[in-house]
């Protein structure tokens, strides 16, 4: 495994930046969950299925991207 790639992915301000973003982004989806679903059942799994969709969302993008040249 080429470790210096990964370090080099992972330490990119583009990915940092997105990575802070989605974490903001996430903690006002749940703090709007929690506000309108109080209490529902389905409050958890909505979440739970947001994160997900975020995740491979994310690492689809992640994979498209070509930090190389900059």
């Amino acid at each position: 495994m080429d470790t210096d790639a990964l370090y080099n992915t992972f330490t990119n301000p583009k990915v940092i930046t997105s990575m802070l973003v989605l974490g903001i982004v996430l903690g006002i989806v749940l703090s709007l969950l929690v506000r309108s679903w109080s209490g529902q059942w389905y409050m958890p799994v909505a979440f739970v299925v947001v994160c997900l969709a975020t995740a491979f969302a994310y690492g689809y993008w992640l994979d498209r991207q070509d930090f190389r040249d900059d």
